[in-house]
């Protein structure tokens, strides 16, 4: 509480109890009394409030202290405008791309009939025997590429023309080609004509047909 709030509860304080107890008829500094207070009603209302006075001030800590307004205190009425916080920090993650990984187109089983049939007419016997299965070496020539070479040679073979060459059948995993073939062998290359019937199989580590089985017709 201010100085000068505690003087001056304890003077009026002590002007209340002294009309109480006197009704009047004295002076305080410029203040004079007026000596007509005598309803006893005043003077015990003067006593009460001049002991209350009194104990307020010599007792400071009991008066309500109003607690200094905070320049951010809104009056009443007014639209107080909050600025929004900190927004929380995003991560930008980078965008997720998806490629398309093409699936390899499945080669025409006829152009590799054709293709074999061409390497073993021209003599090409490692090519075309890498074209076969495994199975197909295993079973014809028991693995041995002197056994498939040697089989052309003793043929004693010129050419072999392929012609009439038709899709049977064809699925994710095996085809069946159908063709009409000339052989023309001995030193006279003598032609002589078959029907065949190509199974082949399909290899998806390398994306070729094998030739896996001949059926002659």
């Amino acid at each position: 509480m201010p100085e000068n709030l505690v003087i001056g509860l304890f003077v009026f304080g002590a002007v209340l109890i002294l009309i109480s107890l006197l009704g009047g008829g004295f002076k305080i500094f410029t203040i004079v009394v007026s000596s007509s207070i005598s309803n006893p009603i005043i003077r015990v209302l003067a006593f009460i409030l001049g002991i209350t006075s009194m104990f307020l001030a010599l007792i400071p800590d009991m008066m309500p202290v109003p607690l200094p307004e905070s320049p951010n205190t809104p009056s009443p009425g007014e639209v107080v405008y909050f600025p929004p916080g900190p927004q929380p920090t995003q991560t930008s993650l980078p965008p997720t791309v998806i490629y398309n990984t093409p699936t390899p187109q499945i080669p025409s089983p006829t152009d590799f009939a054709i293709s074999y049939w061409q390497n073993v007419s021209d003599g090409r016997y490692e090519i075309s025997w890498a074209q076969l299965s495994p199975r197909f070496r295993q079973v014809m020539h028991n693995n041995e590429y002197t056994n498939y070479v040697q089989g052309y040679q003793q043929m004693n073979l010129c050419s072999i023309v392929v012609s009439n060459v038709n899709l049977i059948h064809q699925d994710l995993y095996s085809a069946v080609v159908a063709a009409h073939f000339t052989y023309y062998t001995r030193a006279q290359c003598n032609s002589s004509e078959y029907n065949f019937e190509m199974w082949l199989v399909y290899d998806g580590a390398s994306n070729l047909w094998l030739f896996d089985k001949n059926i002659k017709k």
